[in-house]
């Protein structure tokens, strides 16, 4: 049977033991800082294992009970699945026992163990007094019906017996989901000589393998893992609910900074989050705006809260509120939070990001509220439509699953089944589109009046928009997203005859090129110009000087010169004219001299052969040039590889 991996997590009051009770279960001190040994506290992050008769790895985080340490709690307790909750018996229930209770119920901990330490400094009346005030402590709480496990860490009485509790209680808490996105908050970083740099987290969620590529978040650098260890071995990989040590390439200590983090992907930023707070029962009082310290993994920042569901927030409350953040961090949708006082001496409360990617919401409107609101009750069907509804572009089936952390095939049913009536999807072969179905009208009717106007601009055009062209309804954002988008709805506009598409181009179903008599006249002189001039070049300043007495404007000729273009009537070379008959004349000599002569064709030979001017045997040998008909080599043109085989000539000639 695979092995599972949890970590569990200590909480309590400064000095009620939870580091000696750690090293009694393990036979490892956490307090290897001399700072530490001084004060007989834990200051930072203590890490050790367990490894259960059961099979069960568990990773072990001490975290510091001092009030001044709350941040460094709450960097342990990310990634936690269970804890032990220390109580000492001579000291009973103390200021930290309850911040930390709150705070570990915030962070979703939800599966736990009481531990009352110090029981051999107690008699057996104070050990009863001790368990009646935990059972009233605990009540409606997470740990309500938990065990309480009495132990002496000095002379290891109910040590045993603890272990064997840890055991039931890991068999009733489920692997954390090792597929999926990969991702760690580095709690710990230091420089080894022989390896280099090396940092220290608990793996929240995913799989990560020695050889994979890791990024480091927020500032995108790809880097490379040397070495991976779980509980102090070399292993090949580590996964959710591991303790984890990466020893990185491309990682100087200097470089880092609180809440940074590590992937397997590229994960978007944020300075606005929003979230679903709730304030702890206390005498604080929330405005509409407020500045905590907000504590997310291991960030610490001085934020922003912004109220969206209500004006005032009350001890013992929750509401809808939006972050302000100095700087860009990462974070998912349903991570935990805490916030405390500005001045840092007091919790507040904490609670869930409901959208690591919202809306500003300065202005609080009825609708963007709505759609936080969606999101953060949960439905499928309505976060994944929220998610469409504040995209300003097409958004991805695969996009919002890596929002949510979830695997693109978990929306399908929701997708094809459930999408409220105002979001609509497009499928291609490699992913599903989503977008508002305000918006596709809106795109379509941007097609439609924009070849409107090009037609009455062109009239004489037989040829429309191309695709490319057409992308420009998005403006400068064009993704992939995008281009299906843009595929389907032609699609669609094709099937119910709005549109039609002519060679590379797309035109109106109802535009149709219409010739009066005095145009076709004027088309007539046009040619008779051009062709009077026989196999030699038209200079537009020859045609300026035509339409100066024929009552043509530059507009009219210039629609009348793109309409024998697109006929095939002439062809336009380097802002030249010559006839199609030249040109189709100059291929074959050119064609029939080089299969007879290997030797090449210079621009004096085809003047010659042409018995026109060296300038437009020079423009015709540029124009088979770049048709991909000849290729020039120093003075000479040869036929081109391509084109022999095209035409099947020798390849020998």
């Amino acid at each position: 049977m695979e092995t599972k991996h949890l970590i569990m997590g200590t909480a309590g009051h400064v000095d009620h033991g939870k580091t000696t009770l750690i090293k009694a279960l393990t036979g490892f001190d956490c307090d290897t800082h001399k700072q530490e040994k001084e004060r007989g506290i834990t200051i930072n992050l203590g890490f050790s294992h367990l490894d259960l008769s059961n099979g069960t790895s568990v990773g072990i985080v001490d975290v510091p009970g001092h009030a001044d340490f709350i941040k460094t709690m709450v960097a342990g307790a990310c990634g936690i699945d269970f804890v032990l909750l220390v109580i000492a018996a001579d000291e009973g229930i103390m200021p930290q026992t309850k911040e930390h209770l709150e705070i570990m119920k915030t962070l979703g901990v939800s599966k736990g163990i009481i531990v009352l330490t110090k029981t051999d400094l107690v008699d057996e009346e104070l050990l009863e007094l001790a368990a009646e005030e935990i059972m009233d402590f605990t009540k409606d709480s997470f740990l309500e019906n938990a065990h309480v496990a009495q132990v002496s860490s000095q002379t290891k009485n109910g040590i045993e017996e603890l272990i064997n509790e840890i055991i039931t209680l890991t068999e009733t808490i489920p692997q954390r989901k090792t597929e999926g996105l990969f991702r760690m908050y580095i709690d710990r970083i230091f420089t080894q000589e022989g390896f280099g740099t090396i940092v220290n987290g608990s793996i929240i969620s995913g799989t990560i393998s020695k050889n994979d590529p890791v990024y480091l978040l927020p500032n995108e650098r790809e880097l490379r893992i040397r070495r991976l260890e779980h509980h102090g071995k070399e292993v090949n990989n580590v996964k959710a609910g591991d303790r984890a040590s990466f020893n990185l390439v491309g990682f100087k200590q200097k470089d880092f900074q609180h809440g940074m983090v590590l992937s397997n992907k590229v994960i978007q930023s944020s300075k606005l989050i929003d979230i679903n707070l709730n304030l702890y029962k206390n005498d604080v009082v929330l405005g509409l705006w407020n500045q905590v310290i907000f504590l997310l993994g291991t960030n610490r920042l001085m934020a922003r809260i912004h109220l969206l569901d209500k004006d005032f927030l009350k001890g013992g409350e929750s509401c809808l509120a939006q972050v302000y953040l100095p700087h860009p961090i990462i974070t998912q949708y349903n991570d935990k939070f805490i916030i405390r006082n500005s001045s840092g001496n007091l919790t507040l409360g904490g609670g869930q990001v409901v959208d690591p990617y919202p809306l500003h919401h300065r202005r609080r409107r009825e609708s963007q509220v709505e759609i936080v609101q969606k999101i953060a009750g949960g439905e499928l069907e309505e976060i994944v439509a929220a998610e469409v509804r504040k995209s300003a572009l097409p958004i991805s089936q695969k996009t919002i699953a890596e929002h949510l952390d979830m695997k693109p095939e978990d929306l399908i049913k929701v997708i094809f089944q459930k999408l409220p009536g105002d979001i609509i999807f497009y499928q291609s072969a490699a992913d599903t589109i989503l977008l508002k179905k305000k918006m596709n009208t809106e795109y379509q009717n941007k097609i439609l009046t924009g070849l409107t106007d090009f037609h009455h601009k062109n009239p004489l055009k037989n040829s429309g928009r191309t695709f490319k062209e057409l992308m420009g309804i998005f403006g400068e954002d064009q993704t992939n997203e995008t281009k299906i988008t843009l595929t389907r709805i032609l699609q669609n506009l094709e099937d119910k005859a709005k549109l039609k598409k002519v060679g590379q181009t797309w035109i109106l179903q109802s535009h149709e090129v219409k010739l009066s008599d005095e145009l076709k006249t004027k088309i007539d002189k046009i040619v008779k110009l051009i062709s009077s001039k026989g196999d030699n070049v038209v200079d537009p300043v020859e045609l300026d000087d035509l339409t100066s007495g024929e009552n043509i404007s530059n507009k009219q000729l210039d629609q009348i010169i793109s309409y024998l273009i697109d006929n095939g009537t002439i062809y336009s070379m380097q802002q030249k004219f010559l006839q199609t008959d030249l040109v189709e004349k100059a291929k074959k000599i050119v064609i029939e001299y080089l299969i007879n002569n290997t030797d090449g064709i210079k621009v004096s030979q085809l003047r010659d052969l042409l018995k026109t001017n060296r300038g437009t045997a020079m423009i015709l040998l540029e124009y088979f040039d770049s048709k991909g008909i000849t290729l020039r080599k120093g003075n000479f043109r040869f036929l081109t590889r391509k084109y022999k085989d095209v035409m099947n000539i020798s390849s020998t000639i």
